[in-house]
């Protein structure tokens, strides 16, 4: 009761007392209602409120006179018409406040002691022009934003803006940072063009400036070209920055011109087809440049190819390097070549004629068409005829010679030469696709137990092929010399030109917006490799055509090296299970989750594209991929740390350390975002590891402990013995595995093949020799004016000799 009365008396007092006491009544209130919480113990002083202005509940500010005073009181917003204080009110009047601090009350206070009223929103303005001159634009921005969207008609509102752009721009201009800097001036243009018009346009114009320097000195002429033309378009011709480099362009353009057309009548071709692609570049819309490289076609056609993975060797039977096996086709043939999916295994062609496998799979006739041979003699490589090619198979299957290859070992008996043309092979039992273990490259030198390209993928001592060896069967084309970062082959000198192009050029890029700008400009005629968002946007080109190849690419890590961890199998699943493969697929690589451009896989075998697809005999659908758990995955760490532990204990050694894995990445971009992505998962459940790019002869050479691998295993049923058989790019010891390869390779008939094959999945996933990814449909894209390309080819020359330039639009 005292408690209410003396706040009631208060009351009154307030009611009936001269303002000149309102200090004394705010302390005197204060007091009370302290008493009165600590008489009922509910309520406290509220808190210092520290929060910025924008996130506080909204107040007016009450600042009283001095000889009230002078203190600042805080009041629930004022009603004053359209939110502006009365400019000239009765000093005997009084206004109605609400405090912050008490709102279920109303009190007065007289006009005359109020020195200054300002607005919860004035008050945010005021620091804002504050937080500007404290060059912090990012609380700036905030409250202007806050501003604007709450309080469009506060007066002076449009010149803070202004002041924001301007001063924020000029900040980020010193910072360096020129696209934020143009950014801020143009906004600032073109919401308020008549602010500063001639400051404004002449700092915008050398902050372009500065950035197109930049752009040219990164080679993005791209980008150059892409800012100009804007600028131009919104601003004109007239614009200093774009006079400037629309001059240096035109000069660049016309020497170039003269270069091309100097070289074209020089018959340098090659020469010249460089200047005029370098005059594209330089002017994209060149009339006399298209002229110029319609008429080398003419003269002399080549093709320029953009590459995202420089060929470092020539290897058309490559099982995990795809710009070996992609150049390898133009250079050399292999004995059999894999044509296309059937339904039972693949189909293949014989190189030199036509072959037969008898009704019992046990024996395989080859019929050598002499024309054919002939085709491919040489100085350096002699014709190949049934005795030499008798002699090649015998070799192949004996342990004391350099061409040993045991999977052909395992099936081979003898070979009979009933014709002069003709050779009939025994097989020890029924074979379901002898003629796929006939996919060998034959040169004049006795080639190494693997691939030089497969080696290098695996992280192993490259040995150089010597210089004398040359291929048996020889390709359409001879390697040339090149520029840097361009490889150039030429067409065989003892073949008839026929029309299809007597040079193609890879022009290797390492960024991919680069290439498919060149692409789109016709700097290049053909882009091998697309990033699934670029395919995308480039099958909207007109001009361009987007295809994909006939077979997928299986992608995985592969174990090569002794790490005491990675032998450990519970540590190989805690890295499967510890990454979220399915968002790496979607979000880092395919930019959607389109089933027909990637899919996860279980196993190292082609899922193909559906459930009928031939191409997936071999593919396990009851093997799930292995789910994400980043809980079950430091579990499984743990575990593999005190098994290693245990191991070393009884081995009398100390406990090793889990040393950062070092990956090796072929160096394009693809898969350096999956592998700069899974590092970053590993990290999360507590392996480190980093990346090594295969990028030149010394990094393929360097050890490393797991490879990113993108496999064409399109024959599982031989191609696996590849993969993790004797030899193979992840050989293991895995007994089961060893068995089971077994099994696969004395299998007498295609159910026992996908019985054999299937189990086999299932073993991979439970000991994970190879950690198996995902599968990518592979595009590629070409311009409308290259004829003569297959719907679905397996490989990029697979019908180049049917390629031809179209004359004309």
């Amino acid at each position: 009761m005292f408690v209410e009365h003396h706040v009631r008396s208060m009351k009154r007092i307030l009611q009936r007392c001269a303002v000149g006491a309102w200090l004394l009544v705010l302390l005197l209130l204060s007091v009370s209602q302290t008493t009165q919480a600590q008489t009922t113990q509910a309520q406290t002083s509220p808190a210092e409120d520290n929060r910025p202005l924008i996130d506080q509940p909204a107040f007016d500010l009450i600042e009283l006179q001095p000889e009230a005073g002078g203190e600042s009181v805080k009041v629930l917003p004022l009603p004053f018409p359209d939110r502006i204080v009365p400019a000239d009110p009765p000093p005997t009047g009084k206004l109605r406040v609400v405090l912050m601090r008490f709102p279920e009350r109303e009190y007065e206070v007289q006009w005359k002691h109020i020195a200054r009223i300002a607005l919860y929103e004035q008050q945010i303005y005021d620091e804002t022009l504050q937080k500007i001159a404290e060059k912090d634009f990012i609380g700036a921005f905030q409250n202007l934003s806050y501003l604007l969207q709450n309080y469009p008609n506060l007066p002076r509102l449009e010149e803070l803006r202004k002041e924001f752009l301007l001063k924020s721009a000029a900040d980020r201009f010193q910072a360096g940072e020129y696209r934020q800097t143009l950014s801020a001036l143009e906004e600032l243009h073109a919401t308020a063009p008549g602010y500063q018009t001639q400051t404004v346009m002449r700092v915008l114009s050398q902050v372009a400036d500065r950035l197109i320097d930049s752009y040219q000195q990164q080679g993005d002429l791209a980008s150059v070209k892409a800012l100009l033309n804007r600028l131009r378009q919104t601003y004109g011709v007239s614009l200093p920055v774009v006079v400037r480099w629309d001059q240096q362009f035109e000069s660049l353009a016309e020497a170039k011109r003269k270069q091309a057309l100097e070289f074209l009548e020089q018959k340098d071709y090659r020469r010249a087809g460089r200047a005029a692609a370098e005059l594209l570049r330089a002017a994209p819309d060149s009339p006399e440049a298209a002229q110029i490289i319609e008429e080398i076609h003419t003269q002399y056609p080549m093709v320029r190819v953009g590459v995202m993975q420089s060929s470092r060797q020539l290897d058309p039977t490559s099982l995990v390097d795809w710009s070996a096996r992609r150049t390898g086709k133009l250079v050399e043939r292999s004995l059999f070549q894999f044509v296309e999916t059937g339904a039972e295994g693949g189909r293949y062609g014989f190189t030199l004629g036509t072959y037969r496998l008898s009704d019992d799979r046990q024996q395989l006739t080859l019929s050598i068409d002499p024309s054919l041979s002939s085709q491919f003699a040489s100085p350096h490589s002699p014709s190949l005829g049934t005795f030499e090619l008798a002699q090649l198979l015998q070799q192949r299957a004996t342990p004391q010679t350099n061409h040993y290859d045991p999977a052909w070992a395992a099936s081979f008996k003898s070979v009979a030469i009933p014709t002069a043309n003709q050779l009939v092979v025994q097989l020890k039992r029924p074979n379901v696709l002898p003629q796929a273990l006939l996919q060998w490259r034959l040169t004049t030198q006795a080639p190494s137990d693997q691939a030089p390209s497969d080696q290098a993928r695996s992280g192993q001592q490259v040995d150089e092929q010597p210089a004398e060896s040359q291929p048996l069967l020889p390709g359409d084309y001879q390697l040339n010399e090149g520029q840097p970062n361009e490889t150039v082959f030429s067409l065989r000198p003892d073949l008839p030109r026929s029309g299809q192009p007597l040079e193609v050029t890879e022009v290797f890029y390492s960024n991919a917006q680069q290439a498919v700008n060149d692409l789109l400009r016709g700097s290049i005629e053909v882009l091998d490799q697309l990033y699934p968002a670029d395919a995308k946007r480039l099958a909207s080109q007109p001009g361009v055509r987007v295809g994909s190849y006939a077979l997928p690419t299986t992608h995985m890590l592969v174990p090569v090296s002794e790490h005491v961890y990675l032998a450990n199998a519970k540590f190989r699943r805690a890295l499967m299970v510890g990454t979220d493969r399915q968002s790496v697929l979607t979000r880092e690589i395919l930019g959607g989750d389109d089933p027909a451009d990637g899919r996860l896989i279980s196993g190292p075998f082609p899922m193909g594209r559906g459930a009928d697809d031939p191409l997936a005999y071999a593919y396990n659908n009851s093997v799930p991929p292995i789910p994400t758990n980043p809980d079950l995955a430091k579990l499984l760490l743990a575990m593999s740390r005190n098994e290693v532990a245990e191991s070393a204990k009884r081995n009398g050694e100390a406990t090793p350390a889990l040393e950062t894995l070092i990956v090796g990445c072929p160096n394009y971009s693809l898969a350096r975002v999956a592998v700069e992505a899974l590092i970053e998962q590993w990290s999360a459940i507590g392996i480190e590891a980093e990346m090594l790019m295969f990028d030149s002869e010394e990094s393929s050479t360097k050890p490393v402990d797991l490879v990113y691998t993108a496999a064409t295993i399109w024959e599982p049923a031989t191609d696996v013995q590849r993969l993790l058989g004797p030899g193979g790019i992840a050989s293991t010891d895995n007994p089961f595995i060893v068995q089971a390869l077994e099994t696969l390779r004395v299998a007498r008939n295609w159910r026992e093949v996908r019985s054999a094959l299937q189990d086999l999945h299932q073993l991979i996933d439970y000991h994970l020799p190879v950690l198996p990814l995902w599968q990518i449909t592979d595009r590629f894209a070409v311009l409308n004016s290259l004829e003569g390309w297959h719907d679905k080819p397996l490989s990029l020359y697979q019908d180049i000799s049917a390629w031809r330039f179209q004359a004309g639009p």
